[in-house]
């Protein structure tokens, strides 16, 4: 049994909060069966599972390991003989064991309601739903706080309640995406009624909507289980590979890039490689911000990196770099393909003519390492969250204040600040990358960043 499992289990439920728990669902299911059917029942179940799972099950995963810190108990647990994988399933099903308890009793409800209406397939696609966004939910709430944890960052309630949000944010948008393929979903209920989405074309073949979604939301349950694991693993002082995060952005790019629908808008353009590209690099630019945002910039680690470069350990070197260099290689490689295999003089949407987009993408991938560097060097040695706030007021005086300041967007003085298709078309790759090169000149300048002199 794992024990990390059976402590929270004894510590959550508690004999008062199973009772209390089981009678107030009970007493609700109850009221709305005898007003408003199996069918009020029903709605009732699914509202209570969202309150009981997702809002307070979201805010128990999030307090998981920070109530531990806290408690300073958490030390203790990082010295101990447990595995970081029965640590995160410890904590993940063990924190939100009276949530879970509260939701199976409403999924009971949903699904005997599906069986009794003779919707086997509908009673197996509520049962992975439901499962899984909660799921999903409390890992995300649980790999924020880690990540929070991983940068040494203050915890206070409104830092869980934010840890919380990222879990409730991901928590709405499986709902949403989950109610057009739902002829009966709660939404639906509410709003009257829309058009229900069949299928789902993904790499040329065609997927029932709700098989689509199923597998979609249990390939990210899965990658945020692997995330709160290898975070674990950093915690508990276990090196991580390379490999899992070089898969995980094959997935990313891969997923991103199947979707065909949009495809159906360019004209006159036979370019699949080039626009499933275009699809795949958007994909990988977001997955390289948010990893620049929210990796720790440790001095040490750094360093590091300039040490075995320096001295030609170019294996090491590649093998302990940080998550965002790897995303935007990959990113930096959907785009030369974009511009290679589009031909630009053809490609047109509506009646936008897009024969600059080689330069736009060359200047994006100038002004994406830019933006990298500023992260970096807002991050290196710093501890709290005045880095991060420096790093995004730069980036919001960049592609916010200073364009609007100097004409708006629709002047020539956006060349400066970001991709687009500006005049002449090789200035604004040419000042791309001459600000990142500037920008990654001062950070490799940094004193603290190469060997002391010897005395």
């Amino acid at each position: 049994m794992n024990p990390e499992l059976l402590r929270n289990v004894w510590v959550e439920l508690t004999e008062r909060r199973l009772l209390l728990t089981g009678v107030v669902i009970a007493a609700l299911l109850l009221l709305s069966l005898t007003s408003g059917g199996l069918e009020g029942a029903v709605g009732t179940a699914e509202t209570v599972f969202y309150g009981i799972v997702v809002v307070w099950g979201t805010r128990m995963a999030a307090n998981a390991v920070v109530e531990e810190i806290a408690g300073k108990t958490w030390d203790a647990q990082r010295l101990s003989a447990i595995a970081p994988w029965t640590m995160v399933w410890g904590k993940l099903l063990g924190a939100t064991a009276l949530a879970w308890l509260g939701g199976l009793i409403c999924l009971s409800v949903i699904v005997f309601a599906d069986l009794t209406g003779d919707r086997p397939g509908q009673a197996l696609d509520d049962i992975v739903y439901f499962a899984g966004m909660g799921l999903f939910a409390h890992a995300v709430a649980m790999m924020a706080s880690l990540v929070a944890v991983r940068r040494r960052l203050s915890h206070s309630r409104f830092d869980v309640f934010i840890y919380q949000l990222f879990g409730l944010i991901a928590a709405g948008l499986v709902w949403r995406v989950w109610q057009t393929a739902d002829p009966d979903s709660l939404f639906r209920r509410w709003n009257g009624g829309s058009a229900v989405l069949d299928t789902v074309r993904w790499w040329g073949l065609d997927y029932t909507a709700s098989g689509f979604y199923v597998g979609s939301l249990l390939s990210f349950v899965a990658w945020t289980l692997i995330a709160n694991y290898r975070l674990m693993r950093t915690e508990l002082q276990v090196r991580n590979g390379p490999l899992v995060w070089l898969a995980f952005i094959a997935y990313v790019a891969i997923y991103a890039a199947g979707f065909d629908e949009w495809r159906n808008y360019i004209i006159a353009l036979d370019a699949r490689i080039g626009i499933r590209a275009v699809q795949a690099g958007l994909a990988l630019a977001v997955v390289t911000y948010v990893m620049a945002f929210v990796e720790p910039k440790e001095v040490v680690a750094y360093r590091w990196l300039v040490r075995r470069f320096g001295r030609g350990h170019l294996f090491a070197f590649v093998a302990r770099l940080p998550a965002w260099a790897f995303a935007y290689a990959a990113t930096f490689a959907a785009g030369i393909v974009v511009i290679v295999f589009i031909p630009w003089d053809q490609a047109t949407i509506g009646n936008s003519d897009f024969g600059r987009g080689g330069t736009v993408v060359a200047a994006g991938l100038g002004f994406l390492l830019r933006d990298c560097g500023i992260f970096i060097i807002m991050g290196l040695g710093q501890v709290g969250k005045r880095s991060d706030l420096g790093a995004l007021a730069i980036l919001g005086l960049a592609y916010v204040i200073l364009p609007g300041l100097l004409g708006g967007y629709g002047s020539g003085a956006g060349v400066f600040f970001f991709p687009g298709p500006f005049e002449p078309t090789w200035l604004n790759p040419l000042l791309a990358w001459g600000q990142a090169i500037f920008v990654w000149a001062l950070i490799l300048r940094r004193p603290d960043l190469h060997e002391p002199a010897p005395s």
